[in-house]
């Protein structure tokens, strides 16, 4: 019977984790995506500067977030994720215009894969 509680309560551990990782997921992609919408919605307006605020902001919130991310999410996600930030903020930093678009849309679409994976499925099960 003492065998049997253990691995219930290890059951219960597990799955508790799993919920909390969901949640932080949602939570860290959801925080950055807020952060890249006032600087796209800035950049469309001409505020550079508050483009470029915004955008480092959201960088800095992927980046102190690592001890969490380093553990609960696949490293191949994490090097592409933070390449393309660097790469759209060079892009706003030197004026680029063309390929800013193409990297607020890249961000986005690795944020949501990366909640995406995150989220039980069937998928994700088999």
């Amino acid at each position: 019977m003492k065998k049997e509680i253990g691995a219930l309560l290890l059951l219960a551990v597990l799955a508790a984790v799993s919920v909390w990782n969901i949640h932080r997921a949602d939570e860290l992609t959801g925080d950055i995506k807020e952060h890249l919408a006032l600087s796209e919605k800035a950049l469309l307006s001409g505020d550079r500067d508050y483009a470029s605020e915004q955008l480092e902001a959201a960088l800095r919130i992927w980046l102190s977030a690592r001890s969490y991310t380093q553990v609960f999410l696949r490293h191949p996600e994490l090097d592409s994720t933070s390449e393309v930030f660097y790469e759209t903020i060079q892009d706003l930093r030197a004026g680029e215009t063309r390929g800013l678009s193409a990297g607020f849309e890249r961000l986005r679409y690795h944020l949501d894969c990366i909640a995406a994976m995150e989220h039980v499925s069937l998928g994700s099960v088999f």
